[in-house]
């Protein structure tokens, strides 16, 4: 990836790594929901970063 130019100096290279989950219309534990999809972002950055990944209710 190239570096690109931005106020007379080149930027790094940037990745994006996203984990998201959705929470059930029952559910009430916030705590499961965001454990979710915080693994699901560790996934994200563990296989390569640049990408998207959903964590699934078990």
């Amino acid at each position: 990836m190239a570096h690109r130019p931005y106020q007379g100096a080149d930027l790094p290279p940037i990745t994006v790594s996203i984990g998201v989950t959705a929470a059930g219309a029952q559910e009430t534990d916030a705590a499961a929901v965001l454990a979710r999809a915080d693994a699901a972002l560790y996934q994200a950055k563990d296989g390569g970063r640049n990408q998207v990944i959903t964590g699934n209710a078990d």
